[in-house]
This record gives C-alpha cells, sequence and structure tokens, in this order.
C-alpha cells in the first residue's frame, strides 16, 4: 500500500508577512491539494513520490517550492498589475486608485523603507523618491532644534521655491495637515505605514497657499478586522563619528612649529608628553535602542490599533542625548449597516532632549594637541590659548541645555452616507505642542565671563475642522467622483522667557533665576499671534472606462497674514491622462500598462509671511534727551512698514508624465517632465525714505523657474522559488535659476541687480560674501576669484597676481554655480528562502561646496598658537587665508546609506513572524571632497554649499552605526 507524508507549511504576502487565508496548495502534477486557513496555514497529505509544491492566489505570481523535511514558510509576491488594480493612494482630501491617477504623486509602503538606525522618520524615505531631496544635518539626534546647536533637516521637493521662506513641504498625517514640518520627526517611524508625495502642482494645488514646497502625505498602521495581533519592533545600535580631520599631533607639531623657525606655545600647561586628539576628546561611541510594542485587532465593524514606543539616543559627541516616549492610538467604528464611519486618532509623544552648542566643537581645531584635558588635580584645564582656543570638552560637558517637549494630536471624522453615492462628513483636529527649554552656561575663567541662566516656554495651538462632501458614482463605463470641502484653522503662537547671569549658586542651574547678581539686556518677554486660515476647496475627477481620465480642482484661502489689498488667493489645477494600453499599444503583448498624463496647477507659498508682516509695526528705539526733565527716557520708533498688498508666493507648474508596466510586468516606473515658476518673490526690499519710514519693505518682487526631469524604475531581475532579486532606483535633473529681482511696490519701481547671500566665515573674514541671488543664475551662486597657484614666496595669486598687484588689493571676482547636476539612488533587494539581503546607494554629480573649514585651518600661519592640518605644512602656501576658488571643491560623491541581512523563522506555534536583522547606516562614502561630509552644508538657508565649522556656523559632524533588531508578531 502506498505510503503518504504530511506537508505543513503557511503562506504569507512577501510585502508585509501577514498571512494569506484562501491560497491554493496543490501537489505539482496531481488534483491532491488544499486552501490555506484563515491563518495562511496548511496541512496536507501527498504521495511519497511527491517533490513540489504549487502554491497561487489571485493577485500574487504563482510559486513553486520544493517538498522537504521542514514546515515550510512560502512568501507570495503581488505582481505590479495587481497592486496597480488594489493599491490606493491618497492623493489629499481623498484618494484614489493608483492606476488612476493624474497627477505626479509617487508612494512609499513600508518594504521599501530605509533600514538600520530610523530615529527621525525622514530617514525611511531618504534618496527613495525622485525629487525629493532629504540632507541630515550631521548626526545630531536633535536636529534642527534649539537655538545654539541643531542643524536642521533640509527637505526640498523639486528644487528651490523660494528665497527667504520656508522650502519644507507640507506634512499631512491621516488627512491632519502639521502645523510645522519639525513636528514630523516626532512620530515614532514604527507607527507609519506608507508615504504618498504629491509633487507637481496639479496634485498639490488642492492645498493651496501651503502647497508650493509638495506635499507629503503620511498614513500611520491601522488595525484590521481579525485576530488579535500584538507586534513588537525593537534595535539597538552603536555609532562613532564616521571621518575626522587631519590635524596634527603632538610630534607633527613640534616639527612644523621647528621647520617653521617657530616656538611651540606655552603658558597653558601644554606638555611635550600629551597628546590630546582633540575631534576624538568630545566623542564616544553611542549605543541607541527603539522600542514600539502594538495591538490591532477587529470585528463586527470595528478596529482599532494602539502603540508604545520609546527611543534613547546619545549622540556621538557628549552631553547630547534624545529621549522620547510617545503612544498612538487609531480606531474606526462603522454602524447603521456601514452608513456611519467614526474614525479616530490620537497621539501623545513627550521628548527629552540635552543639546550642545556647536560654537563649542570648533573649539577642537584652535586647541594645541600639546594641552590636557584635565589639570593634575583632575579638574578641567580652563584654558585660552588664542582666537577661540580654549578646551571643547569642558565648555561640552559643563554647559547645560535641555528641551522637554510635549506634542498631543487628536483628530474625528464621521462620515454618513446619506445615499450609495453621496456622502457628508466633518472633521475636527487639535494639535497642542509645549515647549519648555532650560539653559545654565558656568562661568569661564579663560574668557572672564559670568555664569548666564535662562527659562523658555513655547506654546503652540491649533485647531483645525472641515466640513466634507464626496460624490462617486458610476453610469456605464463613466466614472464620476466629485469633494467639495469648507475647512477653517486656526493657529496661535505664544512664549515667554527669563534669563539673569552671575548667579549666587551656580549648582542651582536655572532653577533660581532671582539670584542673578548682574543685569541682562533682557531680563523677561513675551509674545503671541494668532493666524487664521479659512478655505473652500472643490475637485472633480472624471473616468472613462479606465482609458480617458480628467482632474479640475479649484481652492480658496482667506488668511489672516495677508494684505489687506489681497485677503484670498485662488489655486486652480487640470489634469489629464490616457491609457495608451487600452487602445494604441492593446496587441503588444510585452507592454502590461501605458499612461500618459499632463497637467497643469498653481499654489502658493506664504511660509515666508509672519502673522503681521503686512502691518506697519514699532518697537523699542533709542534714548533721547528731554530738555524739560533733564533726563533720557526710552523712545519708540518704526520697525517696519506696512503693505496691504502682501501676499503668496505664486508657483505655476506643468507637468507631462508616463506611467508604464513591461515584460509581464517585470520592469515599472514612472518618467516626468516638469516646467515650474514661482513669481511674486518674498523678500525685504530696500525702499526710498521717504516717503517709507523704514529703509525696507516685505514685498512680492521677482521670479525663479525650476525645469528638471525625473525617473523611476523598478526592475524584478530574477523571480521563482530561489533567490528574488528586486532593483529599483531613481534620479533627478533639477535646474533652478533666478528670473528676476525687479518689479513695482505701491506704483513705484523696484530694481535689484542682486542680494548678497552667504558669508564666508572666519577672524577677518565674516564681512566677505561669498554667494549671491542674481538673475540668470541658480541661487547661492559664488562669486569669488579666480586661484591661479602661489608665487616664489609661497604667496597666492588670483588670475595671475598676488593681492597687493591688484588695484585697491581686490581680485576680479568670477561667477561659479554650485548646484548639483542631479541626484540618483539605486536600492537591491534579494530574497532566498528565509534570507533577505537589501543595500542602497544615494549620490549627487555636480554638486561643488565652498570649504571654509579648511580655509580657515588650513594654513601655517596660525601656528604655533593655535592647531592646523597635515597639508597646510606641505603645500607650499606661506599666505593667510584668502577667499578664493581655491576652496571650492568638487562635491559629487556616492554614498552606501543603509544595508541590511534579516532571517525569518519558519512556523512557530503561537507566533505569526519572527525576523531579526543587522544593518549599517552610513556605511562609506566615496567622494573628492576634503571635508566631514559633502552633505553637510548644503541646504542651510543663505549659506548653503559654504562648510564652514566655526563659530556660530560650526555643526555636527556625520555619524556611522551598526544595528542589531527584530520583529516579532504575535496572533
Amino acid at each position: 500500500m502506498a505510503q503518504n507524508k504530511v506537508i505543513t507549511g503557511k503562506v504569507t504576502d512577501g510585502r508585509d508577512g501577514s498571512a494569506i487565508p484562501g491560497a491554493s496548495v496543490t501537489v505539482k502534477g496531481t488534483t491532491i491539494g488544499i486552501n490555506t486557513d484563515i491563518n495562511g496555514t496548511f496541512k496536507l497529505s501527498a504521495p511519497e513520490s511527491a517533490t513540489t509544491l504549487v502554491i497561487s492566489f489571485i493577485g500574487y505570481t504563482q510559486q513553486e517550492v520544493a517538498i522537504s523535511g521542514e514546515p515550510l514558510s512560502i512568501k507570495l509576491q503581488p505582481t505590479a498589475t495587481a497592486l496597480n488594480e488594489v493599491v490606493v493612494v491618497s492623493v489629499g482630501y481623498g484618494s484614489q486608485r493608483k492606476k488612476d491617477l493624474t497627477g505626479a504623486v509617487e508612494s512609499i509602503s513600508a518594504k521599501d523603507f530605509n533600514q538600520g538606525t530610523i530615529i527621525n522618520p525622514l530617514d525611511q524615505i531618504q534618496g527613495k523618491v525622485a525629487g525629493l531631496v532629504i540632507i541630515q544635518g550631521g548626526g545630531d539626534p536633535n536636529s534642527g532644534v534649539g537655538s545654539m546647536g541643531g542643524a536642521k533637516t533640509t527637505i526640498r521637493l523639486r528644487g528651490q521655491t523660494s528665497i527667504t521662506g520656508d522650502q519644507s513641504p507640507l506634512f499631512v498625517v491621516d488627512g491632519v495637515p502639521l502645523d510645522n514640518a519639525l513636528e514630523f520627526q516626532n512620530i515614532a517611524p514604527g507607527d507609519i505605514e506608507s508615504y504618498d508625495v504629491l509633487k507637481d502642482a496639479s496634485a498639490t494645488s488642492i492645498y493651496g497657499s501651503r502647497g508650493a514646497n509638495g506635499v507629503i502625505l503620511v498614513n500611520t498602521k491601522k488595525g484590521k478586522t481579525g485576530r488579535t495581533t500584538v507586534d513588537y519592533s525593537g534595535y539597538v545600535s552603536i555609532a562613532n563619528q564616521s571621518k575626522y580631520y587631519d590635524l596634527l599631533t603632538t610630534p607633527e607639531y613640534l616639527a612644523g612649529v621647528q621647520a617653521l623657525g617657530l616656538t611651540p606655545a606655552t603658558g597653558q600647561g601644554e606638555s611635550n608628553d600629551v597628546n590630546t586628539n582633540w575631534q576624538k576628546a568630545i566623542t564616544r561611541t553611542a549605543f541607541t535602542e527603539s522600542n514600539n510594542l502594538a495591538i490591532s485587532g477587529g470585528s463586527n465593524g470595528f478596529n482599532y490599533r494602539a502603540s508604545l514606543n520609546y527611543q534613547d539616543q546619545p549622540g556621538v559627541i557628549i552631553n547630547s542625548d534624545k529621549q522620547q516616549l510617545g503612544i498612538r492610538f487609531n480606531a474606526e467604528e462603522k454602524a447603521l449597516n456601514d452608513k456611519l464611519d467614526i474614525i479616530m486618532g490620537i497621539s501623545n509623544v513627550n521628548t527629552n532632549r540635552a543639546l550642545v552648542n556647536y560654537a563649542d566643537i570648533g573649539y577642537v581645531f584652535n586647541a594645541l594637541p600639546t594641552i590636557p584635558v584635565r589639570l593634575a588635580n583632575g579638574q578641567f584645564n580652563d584654558f585660552g590659548a588664542g582666537y577661540n582656543a580654549y578646551n571643547p570638552v569642558e565648555y561640552l560637558s559643563e554647559t547645560y541645555d535641555r528641551h522637554n517637549e510635549y506634542l498631543t494630536n487628536i483628530n474625528t471624522t464621521i462620515n454618513y452616507n446619506i445615499l450609495p453615492s453621496l456622502k457628508i462628513g466633518v472633521t475636527g483636529a487639535t494639535s497642542r505642542n509645549n515647549v519648555q527649554t532650560h539653559l545654565f552656561i558656568p562661568s569661564f575663567s579663560a574668557q572672564n565671563s559670568n555664569s548666564v541662566a535662562s527659562d523658555t516656554t513655547f506654546n503652540t495651538n491649533s485647531y483645525k475642522g472641515d466640513i466634507h462632501v464626496n460624490y462617486d458614482n458610476k453610469f456605464g463605463k463613466n466614472t464620476i467622483s466629485a469633494t467639495a470641502v469648507y475647512e477653517y484653522s486656526v493657529f496661535y503662537n505664544q512664549n515667554y522667557f527669563a534669563s539673569a547671569q552671575q548667579l549666587l549658586v551656580p549648582s542651582g542651574l536655572d532653577n533660581n533665576l532671582g539670584t542673578g547678581l548682574e543685569p541682562v539686556a533682557a531680563p523677561i518677554g513675551s509674545y503671541k499671534d494668532e493666524v487664521e486660515l479659512a478655505s473652500y476647496l472643490g475637485r472633480i475627477n472624471y473616468n472613462y472606462d479606465s482609458r480617458f481620465y480628467a482632474t479640475a480642482s479649484i481652492r480658496s484661502d482667506r488668511s489672516s497674514k495677508f494684505g489687506a489689498n489681497n485677503q484670498v488667493g485662488y489655486f486652480p489645477a487640470f489634469d489629464v491622462a490616457y491609457r495608451l494600453k487600452r487602445d494604441l499599444v492593446s496587441n503588444i503583448d510585452w507592454i502590461n500598462d501605458l499612461k500618459i498624463r499632463a497637467g497643469i496647477g498653481e499654489t502658493g507659498n506664504a511660509n515666508g509671511i509672519g502673522p503681521y508682516t503686512n502691518l506697519g509695526l514699532v518697537g523699542p528705539g533709542n534714548k533721547y534727551y528731554d530738555g524739560g526733565s533733564g533726563n533720557y527716557p526710552a523712545s519708540y520708533a518704526p520697525t517696519q512698514n506696512p503693505n496691504p498688498n502682501l501676499k503668496w508666493e505664486t508657483r505655476i507648474g506643468r507637468n507631462i508624465g508616463l506611467d508604464f508596466s513591461l515584460f509581464n510586468d517585470r520592469l515599472s516606473g514612472d518618467l516626468n517632465y516638469y516646467n515650474d515658476k514661482t513669481k511674486d518673490l518674498l523678500f525685504a526690499n530696500a525702499v526710498p525714505q521717504p516717503p517709507n519710514i523704514f529703509p525696507t519693505t516685505e514685498s512680492n518682487v521677482g521670479s525663479l523657474t525650476n525645469k528638471g526631469f525625473e525617473a523611476q524604475l523598478t526592475g524584478k531581475i530574477l523571480t521563482g522559488s530561489g533567490i528574488n532579486w528586486t532593483a529599483s532606483g531613481n534620479i533627478n535633473f533639477t535646474n533652478t535659476k533666478i528670473q528676476s529681482l525687479s518689479g513695482t511696490l505701491n506704483g513705484v519701481p523696484i530694481q535689484t541687480t542682486f542680494i548678497n547671500a552667504g558669508l564666508a566665515q572666519g577672524q577677518g573674514l565674516s564681512s566677505s560674501p561669498i554667494t549671491r541671488i542674481a538673475p540668470g543664475y541658480s541661487p547661492y551662486v559664488f562669486y569669488i576669484p579666480h586661484y591661479t597657484g602661489v608665487n616664489a614666496q609661497g604667496v597666492e595669486t588670483f588670475d595671475g597676481k598676488t593681492l597687493a598687484d591688484w588695484a585697491g588689493n581686490v581680485a576680479p571676482n568670477h561667477y561659479i554655480d554650485p548646484a548639483p547636476k542631479f541626484n540618483y539612488g539605486l536600492s537591491n533587494t534579494f530574497d532566498y528562502k528565509n534570507w533577505s539581503f537589501s543595500f542602497f546607494f544615494r549620490g549627487v554629480y555636480g554638486l561643488k561646496v565652498f570649504n571654509n573649514t579648511l580655509l580657515d585651518y588650513e594654513s601655517v600661519t596660525r601656528l604655533p598658537s593655535t592647531n592646523t592640518t597635515r597639508a597646510a605644512l606641505t603645500n607650499g602656501v606661506a599666505s593667510g587665508p584668502e577667499v578664493s576658488d581655491r576652496w571650492l571643491e568638487g562635491a559629487s560623491f556616492l554614498k552606501l546609506d543603509n544595508a541590511s541581512l534579516g532571517y525569518t523563522f519558519g512556523h512557530i506555534k503561537g507566533v505569526n513572524t519572527i525576523r531579526v536583522y543587522v544593518a549599517t547606516n552610513n556605511l562609506f562614502t566615496i567622494t573628492k571632497y576634503r571635508g566631514l561630509d559633502p552633505e553637510v552644508s548644503t541646504g542651510i538657508g543663505s549659506q548653503s554649499y559654504i562648510d564652514a565649522d566655526y563659530g556660530g556656523f560650526a555643526y555636527y559632524p556625520p555619524v556611522r552605526s551598526f544595528t542589531f533588531g527584530a520583529n516579532v508578531s504575535f496572533k
């Protein structure tokens, strides 16, 4: 009698590991088979001779698996066509099937997120979206926070859109816009399900005066009907500074000083037996942990998900740290035969930050290696060896700078289906963000300074609500959907501060400001403002037979920030699409889908306008002599001219795109060409006095253009039961040009030929403008002398002459464009049985960065009182530092941003999935740039493209990390 064997296993979705119930499992070449149960598991009796199983399910690629003696873990991969049919993409105030999109929208789901040490959720999509450039300001865990440090993470979508206003995209989380982009970093990365990036004006115009910089829609994880699921994800990582400057060691310093005929510096405890590496003295190995625990489920029309997360990320610079504890709860209830839908979300995040003063980091370049960190008695060596040559370890360790943040977001939406095709609803949301700062700087004898302390409280509260109506209906081959919304939002900002100096009890830090013995210029202060925004918007989508598509929308914004003569702005958009696969290429088998689309839209940017920028303001002025009393009372003076015509910057965008899927869905992607123009640029123009009282007026004058091409591709190179290899990449070419800086203000011509922007930093250099905003060039174009070498005496020459040979000791300047030619990213994912391996490269080509750091520190003229680099001893330059294109270095780069190796365990009773992984971030960078990182200072306002690790422009160094993590799901 023939013997049978029992085969067991589990079938899951290859994207997210969720079970696939109802999948067909058959023995190849027979009719013996079974369907998986609700948990995706199966148990099948098969002949002893059976060697292969065939697994299939609608919307997934069929897979053949060899039978072994162990339980089988089978991951089915969705077909690209199936994904396009079922994937729903957020488009703002609604959603659409991915296949029906008419605008330029890019979606990134959890399976495509970057891996490794992810504290700021933006790290998940860095380099993943064509046209979206994210630059982290070094490795600071508190990026973007604090007045004494905190390099802001720079986010640009399709280039620069303004010359003064904030250019960060609008973040919308679960349908609710955030009050500012910084709040987004307080969302736990483990709670995010997907991102939908609205790139072109026809897609973003639905957000009106807030849509010019693009919109990033964030969807957090929700519960699903079924059994209760408990998920845990966590990791630990170690991080170190990834690169150091080659500053002189003690033997090199002594040899260099001797070769120059100088005497080593003394008087600060120097010793030839001391060899302090100050760069490493202020750093440490940082150990990070992240934990996220979630429970989700649902039944009978109710689903929920609750999560608790905790992160602790010490920085690699001593005394820097970030600790964050957050909760999030999402729920949905359907009632009245599913006619009533109630959606609720609540999140609360408490963040404690320890910040450092970046200027203290810059002291490492000046402190000599012969000086010890501490004295023989163990106390800090409080030395002052020269210009800004102080003990960085002491200053970083002794300064107390703490921020405590409490952010709460609550949102509720109630929808009711009046008819099967007609839905009416309301949404309400509130956000409350309280930030408390505590600062204490002790007295440092080397600076002869008093101790200083201050406390500040910031409160940012907002209330948002809307009434919306949605209509969806199908008439034969015609499908129409329409949305109408009235929206009202109000924003309140309030802060107050108190400060004191020379405190009686320094150990009390900032806890008793009343003991300050010396007055400060502004001992106490407060501020409050309010902004209202009322909007109407409408959108109509038309779809004929999934062949022709058209979308039209318009939004009006009435904002209290706008001038009295421009209270309301209107932002229309229109786009169309045509699916060629249904007609012209329907008979071409290797083309699975092909759609062309085009759109035009108008958006606004009001980020550069403050709550009262349109009004005339006065403030404290100089004291004057009162002859009647003989006293010198204080006065008030104008601080701002009124401008009743002030309005938003207007961006008119045009986009042509192509979406495709080829070769049985093995190759898919999209191409986009865009041509955008921003007019009515906001900046403070110089105006005549009189009739104006103040010398500048904030006004709308000038324009710029953004033109570019984007490509996003995904290829399934290998598929089947063996190795699966998927590669994806993107590339973006952007060309931004200033068109004009001239126009009229209240009927008066305004002529501006250029605006000085970035300044060279360093002793004697801070008044030297080196970049400009100038018509015909990209923003922040360099205007500097051309370096041609040195003469016989080692003096630098510019255009063949030394400065002394040029009239007025000024060499001619030349325009040099530093903007990159293109940005790109390339990821590869390999799956083999239970193993997975992925890596992601990201790069920029054509970038130039002004290495102001080496301009300041790579010179033998710094010896013997302060340190320098090894190259300064051999480059043949004997003269002091001068600004020129000698320091404008090629900064193209290729980075291995992250790589991960993971293993998913097979069937374990009571456990849905267990995956463990190791990962690394910022493993290496290939570049000719000599600074710490070519990205560190390429997007920071007027100082863009200037790498100045000096004074107030010093920065946190980049880091490299290694991570071990686990994801566990229980059902």
